[in-house]
């Protein structure tokens, strides 16, 4: 999952903003938010064995993880540009 060093319309050069580690943290925050904290408020988990629980969630946590990081790496290297923050050397 690279930065395309340079934009296909425009000619700028995306290479030089470094997402590092924030895409994943905020893909984290995210999804948890979204799955997990509703997931706790229903009885359905206390109900379904662990088993069963485990093989629905963890493939559909991954899958959205893998969704949404993308669009958050593009997001944080918008947020960058937009800033105007460039690495120094």
């Amino acid at each position: 999952m690279k930065v395309r060093s340079l934009c296909e319309v425009c000619g700028h050069e995306n290479g030089r903003y470094p997402s590092d580690d924030a895409p994943p943290y905020f893909t984290i925050l995210i999804v948890g938010h979204l799955v997990v904290a509703p997931l706790l408020a229903f009885q359905l988990i206390w109900t379904v064995p662990t088993g069963l629980l485990l093989a629905i969630l963890l493939p559909a946590l991954a899958a959205l993880t893998l969704a949404v990081l993308p669009i958050v790496k593009g997001a944080v290297v918008g947020v960058l540009w937009a800033l105007g923050n460039t690495p120094t050397t």
